[in-house]
């Protein structure tokens, strides 16, 4: 057994904690009109995650609480707990047994717990549907709801269809896929926007740095030019060609004193130092020493280089050297500082003077054209330009990525979509096959023979509306686009000529509906069914043939029957009584079979 017991407390007529153990592969739970064993049913619908508080008579979450009595408070909240054995491991997870536990409080607050731990509906919804159960639908079957099936829009019977042959989770994930897709193109949309925004911005930052690397080149130019200039430059001053006049000439004598130096013929003697000679032999009074003094004096000045005029003349020459390269940086200083104002310090060798001034002269020109260009280019914030191209440029860049990654995502979406979809169709296909099998065996064992089936069929989409301007062919390809598929159900009783379900009486409609539900459920079995007085309109002897296809069914899933009808009490291995006193509670009692019969009474 999957289903293992349910525990309601608080839950509508349930003020306290009441429990159902379900061990036997047909369960009953029986009780006269009013008792509240129907709650029972909206139980399961609430505990597996019905949202839909009609579905449970109710308008609000509080209306599922114990509104109190004479005898006993209201309830601040109302809580079911159900409990599945998971040794088959029915359930995605690594635990022998699952408790499935929902809370409702009176602020219309719920909580979801899965073996005591907290989680979220969706948590419990993704559970529930990879076992092949759901809030509601084919297992959990009503007296209302016996009919449904039968009475159903084509497209809401497929839908239902769907669901019992376990294509919920296909569905779900489409629908999640769908989502995720339809969030996709909004945040592509959203990139575009921005991409869009950033465009015209990006072309102005493009155009500014393209004019900057043309001032850029035009600087280097500028800078190569002018070294060029600077090295051919010849000083144009009075000052400097005085200069030039005076260092020629010191240096045309310096190097006539060294020729005189390596000439003894041409020496030349101070006057003084001969003065000086005289008053020294006019004091010697023997001519020999006279005549001494005089050859030691001829002796020194033979022998002396004269070095210290040499020494001093170099001097002079260095010194007049020094001042005409201060005149001649002075003349080149302003020319070269209106230059490094505009393109930075240029680094030159001067002194290559063997040029055709002509030429020189065109280099000036060209220098002048190149100066005004450059002034003109306007590099002011230049810096804070680049830095503003790069972020924008880094910015339109990561929107591109973005934008390529979420069209690859949208293309991933696409095709897990269309697998979904023909994995949909595939199964569906089948599984309609097998159960159109099964329901014309059940049909005809209900009703000794006749024919019954499913049938695939098109309808027009509710609030289509279709221009009346279309073209032909336009028109009925939106007509064919604005139908979806539904199933239809065919049926011809034997020796009757009644074709279609509303040729059908009440009696023949919940036979054909019972007939229905359990060829569904036979072609892909739930782990439990649960039966709301689906019977209660069966005379005794398509009783009978009800409480065999319920056995027939017990083979393949564990049943739950809410009845009055003594022929399907007798197929249950066990029997809950539900019973109600003047307090307005509900009571569980485990009961035999003959006890059953009274209380259902």
């Amino acid at each position: 057994m999957y289903l293992k017991s349910i525990e309601l407390s608080g839950f509508k007529s349930f003020a306290k904690k009441n429990s159902f153990e379900f061990n036997t592969p047909i369960s009953a739970i029986v009780g006269p009109n009013g008792s509240g064993k129907s709650n029972v049913a909206e139980a399961f619908r609430f505990v597996l995650g019905e949202q839909s508080i009609k579905s449970m008579r109710g308008k609000r979450g509080e209306d599922l609480i114990w509104n109190g009595s004479t005898d006993s408070p209201r309830a601040g909240m109302a809580g079911v707990k159900v409990t599945f054995d998971n040794e088959h491991k029915i359930f995605d997870i690594d635990f022998p047994e699952v408790t499935i536990e929902r809370v409702v409080h009176r602020d219309g607050v719920n909580d979801y717990f899965v073996n005591g731990s907290s989680v979220r509906l969706k948590d419990i919804i993704e559970l529930l549907a990879k076992a092949h159960i759901g809030t509601s639908g084919h297992h959990i079957i009503s007296q209302g709801e016996a009919d449904k099936i039968i009475s159903a829009k084509a497209v809401d019977r497929k839908s239902m269809v769907e669901d019992a042959l376990g294509l919920k989770l296909y569905q779900y994930k489409r629908l999640e896929s769908e989502r995720k897709l339809e969030k996709t193109f909004e945040n592509i949309a959203q990139v575009e926007a921005l991409k869009k925004e950033v465009a015209p911005h990006l072309r102005f930052l493009q155009k500014q740095v393209e004019k900057l690397e043309k001032t850029e080149s035009l600087r280097e130019e500028l800078v190569s030019l002018a070294k060029e200039y600077f090295q051919h430059k010849i000083p144009t001053s009075p000052e400097l060609a005085k200069l030039d006049g005076i260092i020629i000439t010191e240096e045309k004598m310096l190097e006539r004193e060294r020729k005189q130096l390596q000439s003894n013929e041409h020496k030349t003697v101070r006057l003084k130092e001969v003065e000086n000679l005289y008053q020294e032999v006019s004091l010697l009074g023997e001519v020999g020493a006279i005549i001494k003094r005089i050859g030691e004096f001829i002796h020194e000045r033979k022998h002396d280089s004269n070095l210290e005029n040499l020494a001093e003349a170099k001097a002079r020459i260095e010194k007049l050297k020094k001042q005409r390269q201060e005149l001649e940086e002075a003349e080149f200083k302003k020319e070269l500082q209106d230059l490094e104002r505009l393109v930075g310090k240029i680094s030159w060798t001067p002194g290559v003077y063997k040029e055709d001034q002509a030429k020189q002269e065109e280099r000036r020109k060209m220098l002048e054209r190149l100066k005004i260009r450059f002034e003109d280019s306007n590099t002011m914030g230049s810096d804070e330009m680049m830095k503003e191209y790069r972020e924008t440029s880094e910015r339109d860049e990561f929107l591109t990525k973005e934008l390529l990654d979420l069209e690859k995502s949208a293309d991933t979406l696409k095709g897990l979509i269309r697998d979904l979809e023909e994995r949909l169709r595939t199964e569906f296909k089948a599984g309609l096959d097998n159960i159109n099998k099964e329901f014309q065996k059940l049909f005809a064992q209900m009703f000794g023979g006749g024919v019954a089936e499913l049938v695939l069929t098109q309808e027009a989409k509710e609030d289509e509306d279709l221009s009346s301007d279309l073209s032909a062919t336009a028109l009925a390809l939106a007509e064919t686009l604005a139908k979806e598929e539904g199933l239809e159900i065919r049926v011809n009783l034997p020796r009757k000529k009644v074709k279609g379900l509303m040729m059908l009486s009440g009696g023949e409609r919940a036979l054909t509906s019972i007939a229905l539900i359990f060829a569904i459920s036979a072609v892909n079995p739930p782990p439990f069914i649960i039966l709301d007085e689906t019977d209660a309109a069966l005379d005794e002897a398509n009783s009978k043939k009800y409480g065999d296809l319920v056995e027939t069914l017990s083979k393949y899933s564990q049943l739950i029957l809410i009845t009055h009808n003594r022929e399907t009490m007798l197929r249950a291995g066990v029997i809950y009584g539900v019973t109600m006193g003047s307090s307005g509670i509900s009571k569980v009692l485990s009961i035999s079979f003959d006890e059953a019969v009274e209380v259902a009474k």
